[in-house]
This record gives C-alpha cells, sequence and structure tokens, in this order.
C-alpha cells in the first residue's frame, strides 16, 4: 500500500515538495514585544520533531527541549522582538480533518507507535519508547521508562524480574485516550533491554505544551495557556469547505521540512505507517484542496486508473496498509512498479525501496544468496498475511518486476517470510540457467 502512497505523493507533489510549519499572529509585536494571540500551524510534516530524520540544519543546542525544532521557531520569534503572548497559544491542527484513526484498523493496533494518531502537528511521530530492562536482582521491578518524555504517561509498573533462561512474557495495556499505562508480567534476569513504540494520546496538545515550554526558556512569557484547535468532518461540512481555509494572518517564524524525496525514504526503508498516512492527508489537501481521508483516497484511485488499473483491481482504505480493507492485485503492483520505471521520479522512487541484505526491512533478508543487493523492494505484513513487490536485478543485466503476495496463510510470519524469499530465488535461478 505504501507503494501506492509514496508514488503518488512524488508525482502529484514532486520529489522536492516541502512540509511546513509557521508560527502566526493577527498582528505583528507591538512596542512593548506583545501579541495578543500565537498560533503554531502544522502542514502535516511527518518528521516534524523525529530524530529518525532531523530537519536540514541544525537549529542549535536543545538546552534540554525534547524538540529543538520548536526551540528554534521560539528563537526566531524572540528575534523578531515577540517578548509575551497576551491571549493564548493555539496548536492549529486544523490543515487535516481531523480524522485520527481508520476505518479496518485493529483495536489494539491503536496503543503502538504503527498505530499512532494522525495530525497535522507531529511530535515523534506521534509515539514514544517504552524501554524495558530487568532490574540487578531476582523478584524486583523490572525498569520501565518512557523516552524522550519520562512523564507523559502514568505508568504502573507491575513488571517482575524473573529467573534467568525464564519465558519473557510481558504485557502493556492502556484505555483509548487515558494518560495511565500498565505494564506488567515477566521479564529474566539475564534479558537485555527491549523498546517499543507506544502511540501518544494527544499529539497536538503535547505539541502546545512543548512549544509553549520552549517559548518561556526563549524569555517569551505566555499568558493565555494553550488551546487546540481541530476541525472536525461536521464543522468542515457546515463550513463547505473541506476543511475550511487557514485564516490570513502574520508570519513570525517558519520551519521547511527536508524535502519528500528524504521523507519518503523514511517511509519505505522503515515502512512507518504514520508518515504514509501523514502523506495521504497531504496529497488530499494538496492536490483536492480538501483535508480528509477519502479525499486522499480518492486520488489513489484516480492515480491507480493513471497506471493503467483496470476496475475492481483495488480497494484503498488508507495510505499506510495497515487497514484490513486493502485490498491491491498484484498485477496492479506490476503496473505500478513498471509506471513508476518509465517515470521522471524513477531515480527518488527506486531510492525508498529497502535492498536485500543491506537495509530496511531487507537487511536480515537474502544474505548470502545470490539475491544479496539483487533485490530492491517493499515488504508488507499484517498477521496471516505477507508480501515483496520491487525490482530484481537479473544475471543479464536487465531488471524484473515482481509482486508476491500471500493472504490469509497459516504459516508463521517466519515461515511466510521464508516462502516469500525461495520463490524469489526460485525466480532468479529459473533466469540465471536461461542465461547459461
Amino acid at each position: 500500500m505504501k507503494l501506492f502512497t509514496i508514488a503518488a505523493g512524488l508525482e502529484k507533489l514532486g520529489p522536492d515538495f516541502v512540509f511546513r510549519t509557521t508560527v502566526e499572529s493577527e498582528s505583528g509585536p507591538d512596542a512593548q514585544g506583545r501579541v495578543q494571540n500565537l498560533y503554531l500551524v502544522g502542514r502535516g510534516d511527518p518528521s516534524f520533531c523525529d530524530d529518525a530524520l532531523p530537519p536540514p540544519q541544525n537549529p542549535g543546542e536543545a538546552k534540554n527541549h525534547p524538540c529543538p525544532t520548536l526551540q528554534n521557531l521560539a528563537e526566531q520569534l524572540k528575534a523578531r522582538g515577540v517578548l509575551e503572548v497576551s491571549g493564548p497559544l493555539v496548536a492549529d491542527d486544523s490543515y487535516f480533518i481531523w480524522e485520527p484513526y481508520i476505518h479496518g484498523w485493529a483495536a489494539e493496533d491503536l496503543l503502538w507507535g504503527y498505530g499512532a494518531k494522525v495530525s497535522a502537528l507531529a511530535f515523534n511521530a506521534n509515539a514514544l519508547q517504552l524501554r524495558i530492562r530487568p532490574a540487578l536482582k531476582l523478584g524486583e521491578p523490572a525498569q520501565v521508562w518512557l523516552d524522550p518524555l519520562a512523564d507523559y504517561y502514568q505508568l504502573n509498573n507491575s513488571l517482575e524480574t524473573s529467573g534467568a533462561g525464564s519465558e519473557r512474557r510481558w504485557f502493556v495495556e492502556r484505555e483509548l485516550d487515558s494518560m495511565r499505562l500498565d505494564v506488567w508480567g515477566q521479564i529474566p534476569l539475564d534479558a537485555g533491554e527491549t523498546a517499543e513504540r507506544v502511540a501518544i494520546a494527544h499529539p497536538a496538545q503535547l505539541v502546545g505544551d512543548l512549544f509553549r515550554q520552549a517559548l518561556e526558556d526563549a524569555g517569551i512569557a505566555v499568558k493565555g495557556g494553550v488551546q487546540v484547535r481541530h476541525v472536525t468532518r461536521l464543522e468542515a461540512a457546515k463550513a463547505g469547505i473541506t476543511p475550511p481555509q487557514l485564516p490570513s494572518r502574520v508570519l513570525l517564524a517558519e520551519h521547511d521540512s527536508q524535502p519528500l524525496r528524504a521523507i519518503v525514504k523514511v517511509t519505505n526503508k522503515e515502512s512507518r505507517n504514520f508518515y504514509a498516512e501523514m502523506l495521504l492527508r497531504t496529497l488530499a489537501r494538496e492536490v483536492k484542496q480538501r483535508g480528509g481521508v477519502e479525499d486522499g483516497l480518492e486520488v489513489l484511485s484516480e492515480f491507480a486508473r493513471q497506471i493503467g488499473a483496470e476496475q475492481g483491481e483495488t480497494v484503498f482504505a488508507d495510505g499506510s496498509g495497515l487497514s484490513r480493507d486493502d485490498l491491491v492485485a498484484p498485477d496492479t503492483l506490476v503496473k505500478l512498479l513498471i509506471h513508476m520505471a518509465n517515470g521522471p521520479a524513477f531515480d527518488a522512487f527506486l531510492d525508498t525501496l529497502p535492498v536485500a541484505g543491506v537495509d530496511g526491512t531487507l537487511a536480515g533478508r537474502f544474505k548470502g544468496t545470490s539475491l544479496e543487493r539483487r533485490i530492491h523492494a517493499k515488504t508488507g505484513t499484517l498477521e496471516q498475511v505477507n508480501a515483496l513487490s520491487g525490482y530484481m536485478d537479473l544475471p543479464s543485466g536487465r531488471r524484473l518486476v515482481f509482486s508476491i503476495i500471500g493472504n490469509s496463510h497459516p504459516l508463521k510470519e517466519q515461515e511466510a517470510v521464508a516462502t516469500l524469499d525461495r520463490i524469489a530465488l526460485a525466480v532468479y535461478d529459473w533466469y540465471a540457467r536461461r542465461k547459461r
């Protein structure tokens, strides 16, 4: 699914497209350095405050702030003469319609980083690292903490340190929108540190709170607290535009992301659902001048027809492939891959794909085989579903397009992946024999 979203993004927006985050007010600062209201306006930058893809220019030392980019925006405001915000600081998330989840996502997905809420203002891909380490003594509580915001959730730690060599068995639970995270079970004394990404409950509010901290660190007082502005589907429908156009304000500070080519490279190499979902909604806003999920899916459906997909070959439900409602025929993925290979964005597109035995989700696959470094392809993984689609460099020097998808199979994931790899190796060997 990410192949479609990224291909459409590169063609419709261009590899050099950047995501822009701004700080605005109704007017510039007065003689005393005051502005009435301050707006931090997100426009769907998936890499905002994310260590995986830092800004193109180092914004300076963080000074103990978890997001140097927000600190840089605060310093820009100070340079403009802003000393006080008399009214509220508004975390403006209205560039997208407020649709944080997708139909077809499983309830258990929403706890984890791969099922994080989608918001036009984001922090660290809207997830935190939950780090777990056994205690030094048997029976003592394990060490459990959140990174980089240790106090974001109320951590209820009931995870015990069990005997060396025992079974590692631990659980994490959080009710939807709750600020309490329960961790329990057992972790062996000889286990190493482990980490899982857990979703942030209220991302736009968190970004607003962190920006207020950055402003105060820069010597700018915020008198009116932090507010969040979402636009629901109902509000957008009443306004007659999806979503309403952002009002005209005075620009006080701004931040541009790295170009899209860099962002989609992270998306495909690491198979980042959140990045793909942000791109889907950005396509909706930039192509359709609307910011809803359905608008983004309309862009993808039109793109599928453009590459030659027939009716019934695709059913798009989201941008990442996490929804069980997504359906794409392997033949259609082949059409997509051929289309991109013949288009102007091919170099950027190829650069996003994991390389067999080298990096991304293929780093540990095909090592020491005839296909090491000869496959550039996207993996796909859901429970009982595994896929591999991309390009194979043949012994003849030609490049083969392929798509292998296993649906509703009874295999465990390791066995399913091994089966896909054996099929790919068999295809390569067949071409190698023909060459001889």
